[in-house]
């Protein structure tokens, strides 16, 4: 009895090792675009506007998608890029928001100036302008990085 017990918890701890190893892709899908705006500007309520999704592509493989999101409390749009690809793994990853008559609001401000693991979030202000979003993420493992890159290209959503 006591050697089936001990044999239990030895499979029970190396079942729960087989779920931490791999925790990137989970953690993930754990974000939405809702959530990372809301943990970036501090406050919920976002929510999606019309034609606000762009996948990024590299080839024919999907390395993560960009959304447009709007907060009418805040009177502000956000740009989220959330990982698929390389998720877990610090990649150079932007999010920007174009205001249309100029200007855009990026995070980081240069695509090379910051490693993100899961998402990058760039908040701007919105009532009253048209606005276009774009967002890059990247494969760091190599000297030379690959991009994978998504932008609507007109300004809609003219809030």
């Amino acid at each position: 009895m006591r050697k089936h017990a001990k044999s239990l918890a030895v499979a029970a701890l190396l079942g729960a090792g087989t779920i931490l190893v791999h925790p990137a892709p989970a953690m993930a899908a754990g974000y939405t675009p809702e959530s990372a705006c809301a943990k970036e500007s501090g406050r919920g309520g976002w929510t999606h506007v019309s034609d606000n999704r762009r996948t990024l592509k590299k080839g024919g493989e999907t390395w993560g998608h960009v959304w447009l999101m709007w907060n009418r409390g805040l009177q502000k749009n956000c740009v989220v890029v959330i990982k698929t690809a390389y998720a877990g793994k610090p990649t150079y990853t932007q999010a920007i928001l174009h205001v249309e008559g100029g200007g855009a609001y990026r995070d980081p401000g240069k695509l090379t100036a910051k490693r993100y693991r899961y998402y990058a979030a760039a908040i701007g202000y919105g009532k009253g302008q048209c606005v276009d979003f774009e967002g890059h993420t990247t494969d760091t493992r190599w000297v030379e990085y690959t991009t994978a890159s998504a932008r609507r290209g007109k300004f809609m959503n003219c809030g």
